[in-house]
């Protein structure tokens, strides 16, 4: 089964205008409103959706993002599971939904669409800083989501959406080796942008981590902060990982996809040496942290508040691990593979300040680069 990652546009209303005038004065009443007013314009949407999906189960050419999914299914001979990603708008959403019933009537696909997690936030063209700062971070996550270290079964598919977005999904699918494919122009024609071995340097993410995570929380004085680490953020800038917005920064987009692809490759936390010479002689933890400490999702459903200690608890097994987070760091300051003696540790108290102080960085490797 291939997985096929779809971001919607609005073409199947287009294309429905173009035949059909009768929900014109509906579907300009919520053309340009953003997805939180959704609830508030139900009783359009509801309208619209009624005609536009009886349209759109009698012509699979309705949307680009349709006639693009079709192609991908009889090019690839192959069951599809395809992933709408919808932008942060009530008409994205709504041609979501109608694409998903349409494609449900098809028995080699299955579609995969909950606004919940699919309509991106702040992933819109009327507001850039929200798109750097909100939407593009978001877009990114949840491709990696998806992708779920299986990339070989993900296909891109850039037809449809938001053409904002397209140059940075190009960059996620080569960077990801996942395939890319297209419908050109107004053919039937599938284009396939090969996989192209593309080899990141990630030294300069991991000489800059500090920095990074700055740009990445949002530097609201950029001026202030370039000039106390003026050779970080310059070679930042040369290397067009900054993106100035006003008076402050934040990390480019094509930073925050190469910053992702680092954080899938290492992961990177605070210890003191005698914490890290401690977990280089638990086999088991260095087990843990590789396959699920270091994942955030994993870390926070099993970390518990024990007497002020945050402990991730592994499950039915002794092994047990000790730490915080503290400006966006993450510090770990005692492991276990002894269910006793992690027990025991509740009741001792802790020094943050100290543990900072003592703590060092450490890239830990997750796979091979």
């Amino acid at each position: 089964m291939k997985r096929v990652i779809t971001t919607v546009g609005t073409s199947i209303f287009t294309n429905y205008l173009d035949r059909k005038k009768d929900i014109e004065p509906h579907y300009k009443s919520i053309k340009e409103l953003p997805h939180k007013e959704w609830k508030d314009r139900r009783s359009r949407t509801d309208i619209i959706k009624k005609s536009v999906l009886g349209w759109a189960k009698n012509n699979p050419k309705a949307s680009a993002e349709i006639t693009s999914i079709l192609k991908i299914k009889e090019n690839f001979k192959e069951n599809l599971e395809v992933y709408l990603l919808a932008t942060d708008t009530i008409v994205s959403r709504l041609a979501a939904e109608i694409i998903e019933e349409v494609l449900l009537d098809d028995g080699d696909i299955r579609v995969m669409f909950n606004p919940r997690n699919d309509v991106i936030e702040g992933l819109q063209v009327k507001d850039y800083k929200s798109f750097v700062e909100t939407g593009l971070p978001k877009l990114v996550e949840r491709i990696d989501k998806i992708i779920n270290s299986y990339p070989d079964d993900v296909i891109f598919n850039i037809t449809g959406g938001y053409k904002g977005v397209i140059p940075y999904l190009t960059i996620l699918g080569q960077i990801n080796r996942c395939e890319i494919v297209y419908i050109y122009e107004e053919t039937e024609t599938l284009i396939t942008i090969p996989r192209v071995p593309i080899s990141i340097d990630f030294q300069v993410f991991k000489q800059y981590y500090e920095e990074i995570l700055q740009l990445k929380k949002v530097i609201d004085n950029y001026s202030r902060a370039k000039n106390e680490k003026f050779q970080a953020f310059e070679e930042l800038e040369k290397m067009g990982l900054v993106e100035k917005i006003d008076s402050g920064a934040v990390l480019s987009p094509i930073g925050i996809i190469l910053f992702e692809s680092f954080k899938n490759q290492y992961f990177v936390f605070y210890c003191s040496d005698d914490v890290y010479d401690e977990i280089q002689n638990q086999k088991e933890i260095r087990r843990i942290i590789t396959e699920k400490f270091s994942n955030k999702q994993i870390r926070e459903n099993k970390t518990e508040d024990k007497n002020g200690h945050y402990v991730y608890d592994d499950g039915n097994n002794p092994n047990r691990i000790y730490y915080f987070e503290h400006d966006g760091k993450i510090y770990i300051y005692k492991t276990f593979e002894n269910e006793e003696a992690a027990k025991e540790y509740i009741g001792k108290s802790i020094d943050k300040e100290q543990i900072i102080k003592k703590s060092k960085k450490r890239e830990w490797r997750l796979r091979d680069v």
